[in-house]
This record gives C-alpha cells, structure tokens and sequence, in this order.
C-alpha cells in the first residue's frame, strides 16, 4: 500500500511538471463555449459543509490538472458531481416542462422566459433540485425508474434543506417553497410543519411582504429594523415580480397548512404591504400595481385587472385565514355572553361570504370555457370555507346549553358538499394533475364532512352510501397518484365505509366525527384501527391537538332531530 501511494504522489508530480511545461491553459484566453472546468465549477453544492467544499477543491483541482494533459497520457475524463446528484440535462429540460405544464397554474412563482433562459446557471442550480422534488412525481417515460427517480428526489430534498439552513436569498426561498408544496403533498406532519416555519421565517428574513413603492418613503417606518430600504433599487422589475409572486405563494400555502392543523396561519393579514402578483403578459410591463388592502373590507371586484383570478383567490384566502381565526377560537361555552358573541361573528362572516361571491364578476363566478386552475381553486376555496363553518354549527364538538346545533346548518353544508362534488365530476383526470394537494385537502373535507352527516341521520338512508361521496373519493383516488396526502385521506373515508356494518357502528366513528379534530389528529388515532392504511410513521407522532372526548357519550345516529330546537344562524 505504501508503494502504491508513493507512485501516485510520483504520477501527480509528474503531471504537475508537465502541465507547467506545456502552458496548456492561458488564463488570458478567452473561452469560446462552456467547459468541463465551468461544469465541475457549477456543481459544487452551496450549502456542502467546510470539509466537504475543501475536499470537493482539491479534487476539482486534480482535474484541472488532468485536463491538461496532453492526449498521448490517455487519461479518461472524470465525472462531474452535478451527474450525481442532479438528473442529465434533457432529463432536467422535461421536469421544467412538466413544472410549467402541471404545477406552474398554481404556483406560478417563475418568469418562464428567463427561467428557461437561467436554467444551468451556477448560482440557480437549487432550483434544479426545487423542480426535481416537485415534477418528478409527473414524469411519464419508462426511464429512469421509479426507484431512481425516487433516489433523486430524495438527494434533492436534502440538499435544498442544507442549502436553506445558511442561505437566505430570494433563490434559496424560491427552492425552499417548492420543497414546501412537496412536503403539503406528503400530508401533515412534523415535517411539513418545520420546512413552513423555515419558509416562513425566510420569507420574513427577506422582507417579502413589503413591496417598494418609489412614488414615496413609507408612511410607518420602523425606528430598528433588519431590511435594507435601498436593497430593492438594484432589482429589475421581473426579480421585483418574483419576489411579489413569492410571497403570495407562501402566503396561500400557509393558510391551507394552517387549517389543516388547526392553527393560527403564522402570516398576519395586516402585515401585509405589498401590490398583487401582475399578470403573464404584463410580466416586466410598465403596468400600474394595484395594492392589497389587508386592513380593509375584502373587495369583489379589481378595477386594474378583473381577469386576474389570483387577485380574487388573495382575497378569499384572507377570508379564509377569519374563518379559520373564528373557529380555533378558545370560548368559554358556560358563558352566555360568549356564545352570543361568537354566534355574531359568525353569522357576520358568513354574510360577508354570501356577499362577496355574489358581487363577483361574471367571468370569475361563472364556469370559463376552457379549464382554469386558478378559476376551480377559487370556488374551491369558498366552498371549503362554508363546509368547515357549517359542519361546526351542525354539530358542535362540545355540548353547551347557550350554544346549541343550528337547524339549518346541515342543509347549507350539504349544499356546500354537492358543489364540490359537482366541481370533481366536471374534472377530467389530467386536469386533476393540474391542481394541487390544496385542492385534495378540499375534497377530503367536503368528505369528511358528508359522512358526518351520513352517520348522525341526516341522510334520508344510512345502508346506502351517499350519491356524493364516490365522486369525491374518485377524485381523491386520481388525486393519490400524485400526492401521497389524497390516499392518507382516502383511508380514513374508507375505514369508515369498510366497518359500517359492525356491531355498534363504524370503527373510530366517535373520533371521525369530532369536530374538533383535524386530519393530522385523526391519522394519529385512526392510524391504528386502520392498520397498514395509514403509514406507521404517523400513529407515533405526537398530536398537540388532542382534546378530551368524554363528552362524547351520543349514539352514533340520530344527532340531528331533539337537538335542533333553535335556529340561531
């Protein structure tokens, strides 16, 4: 082994006297097309550690080096590290397609143009990672096969986490929101809740929820703060656009995570100062911004841009985020006075709803001709926020005497269900693929909320399932193809379904039908009635959001009945 080694000290010094000799390489020459010194130089990962970059140094080194041997040594070429840890370049150029083709409708965080035109860029190569975790799962050759794809996919997921952890840039947090919107698709779970908190502390960290306005300074300005003011004048107007895009990204993935944990979204809605994203076409144009009014009363129409859906998908989103604020609340319901109150809140947002979807404009109330992603999720979401408020007010988790079941509440929830069950008939599979786990959480909880309703006798017949719910669990079938949370809520229905006929009612009905609990709570205890349904890794995990069940001493039917002796909705 020593003589092995001394002849390769012996070989590199040889190499080193001959590329001294020869002069191969003129640093003042200049090159004429990418070399395989630039692809080494590409590859490096920004986030390697200390040892990692210094080892990676000397081997690039070595290379260069070898490069410069004249042709006679007959040294074979080395490979470059971006083969390994990234697919070949074609493979690459397909999952970019696949992105702006599938996922891109919503999240439309990219300019294409200069996207496409940056795409090997050394300082972008994250990115590459970011659309390998999230366009891998579309891809529709025979090779690679899954299990190399799944072994790319999980080598950029964790570079992407290391890359995060000491960069904080609008690039890294572009990568770290695609990492999000796999982790969302994963289901919920302590890992999708750390990489949010990561994204939304970098997304604070980089300031991108105040935009710059040059008409003026600001109004309110902080006496200490991080942000830079002249940090934005050395921006173009497309990376001031990205960085707009960005944040409204993260800020529509925050409320869907926030909800389906039961927690207050980590983005306050009065926070918020910043222009809505512009249009495709107007990318980069000299367009007016039209500023979103997070303090204000949320506004049906847009008079800049009334075909910017994502202006109105903004602002139910914030909608959204009240609901959510009014159901998390914590409420003594042994206090008449509290119970008034809420019921005030409620009835207040729900004609604030009512409202706000009538004054919409035709194009963005009525169906489009052709489908439109942003268009579904829009009435997706409005559903969603009526089927959660109804399905609480049809059933309260707990039992109070000021705060009682309305009576009809469960005929505005079943239509709120039949809307967006109609919503998944009217989906043909590959535009399916076009939206979101978003849109599977609210397929699942109009569901969910169906078989509530079911099992407590509000369906005229419980041996027969429901004419609505194989629509939905279709969808959520079609949905699972390509994110693991849609099965995860597919299962639970489906334990329900498979144990309808035990002695006693269905298994875990009790825990199903709690208002009060969410999917990442029901995983948790229905995990294990389902037995290998739901993934292991869930059933051991701790669920923060448990509450007391025992004051669930109802039968399983007839709920809905002696109850309903007052309509306070």
């Amino acid at each position: 082994m020593e003589k092995i080694s001394q002849s390769l000290q012996d070989v590199l010094g040889h190499v080193q006297a001959v590329g001294t000799s020869l002069h191969i390489a003129d640093p003042d020459t200049p090159e004429t097309g990418p070399s395989k010194v630039s692809n080494s130089a590409q590859s490096w990962p920004a986030s390697a550690p200390a040892s990692q970059q210094l080892s990676e140094g000397a081997s690039v080194t070595s290379t260069l080096q070898i490069e410069q041997l004249p042709p006679f040594l007959n040294i074979p070429d080395l490979p470059t590290a971006i083969n390994d840890r990234l697919p070949s370049e074609e493979i690459l150029q397909e999952l970019v397609e696949l992105f702006f083709e599938l996922i891109y409708p919503w999240v439309p965080l990219f300019h294409k143009p200069s996207f496409r035109a940056n795409l090997f860029s050394p300082g972008r190569q994250i990115l590459l990672h970011g659309i390998v975790v999230v366009a891998f799962r579309f891809w529709r050759q025979p090779a690679p096969s899954a299990e190399v794809r799944d072994n790319y996919v999980k080598i950029s997921r964790e570079q992407i986490l290391l890359s995060t952890i000491d960069t904080c840039s609008l690039i890294s947090t572009q990568a770290l929101a695609l990492l999000a919107v796999d982790a969302i698709g994963q289901g919920p779970g302590p890992r999708t809740w750390n990489i949010m908190a990561m994204l939304i502390t970098a997304s604070k960290q980089i300031g991108l929820a105040k935009g710059f306005s040059p008409a003026g300074t600001e109004t309110n300005t902080a006496l200490v703060r991080n942000e830079d003011p002249d940090e934005n004048l050395d921006l173009s107007s497309i990376e001031v656009e990205e960085k707009r895009r960005l944040f409204w990204t993260i800020y529509s993935l925050d409320r869907f995570f926030s909800v389906s944990h039961g927690q207050s979204c980590s983005i306050d809605t009065k926070s918020i100062n910043l222009q809505y994203p512009a249009r495709d076409e107007d990318w980069g144009q000299p367009v007016a911004p039209e500023w979103f009014q997070g303090t204000a009363a949320i506004r049906s129409t847009h008079v800049r841009c009334l075909a910017n859906l994502w202006h109105y998908n903004i602002d139910l989103l914030a909608l959204l985020d009240r609901s959510n604020q009014l159901l998390i609340q914590p409420l003594n319901f042994s206090l008449p006075a509290h119970c008034q109150e809420w019921q005030s809140s409620f009835r207040r947002l729900d004609i604030a709803m009512s409202t706000w979807f009538e004054n919409l404009p035709r194009e963005v109330r009525e169906r489009p001709a052709n489908f439109d992603p942003m268009w579904t999720m829009i009435h997706a979401t409005f559903h969603l926020i009526r089927i959660r408020m109804y399905t609480v007010a049809a059933s309260p988790s707990t039992k109070s005497l000021y705060l009682r079941p309305s009576s009809s509440a469960p005929a505005r929830c079943r239509q709120a269900v039949r809307d967006v069950a109609y919503l998944t008939i009217c989906l043909q599979p590959h535009e399916l693929d076009q939206l979101g786990p978003t849109f599977a959480f609210v397929v699942w909880v109009a569901a969910r909320s169906l078989v509530i309703l079911w099992t407590k006798g509000y369906e005229s017949t419980y041996g027969s399932i429901p004419a609505d719910l194989e629509p939905l669990l279709s969808a959520l079938r079609q949905l699972s193809l390509r994110w693991p949370c849609a099965q995860r809520y597919n299962d639970i229905i489906q334990l329900i379904l498979d144990t309808k006929n035990n002695p006693g009612g269905p298994t875990g009905l009790e825990i199903f039908n709690d208002t009060r609990r969410t999917v990442y709570g029901l995983q948790n205890h229905l995990g294990l009635l389902a037995g290998h349904r739901i993934p292991e890794m869930y059933s051991h995990s701790l669920d923060f959001l448990d509450m007391d069940l025992d004051d669930l001493t109802s039968p399983w039917t007839g709920t809905f009945g002696s109850e309903m002796d007052s309509e306070w909705l």
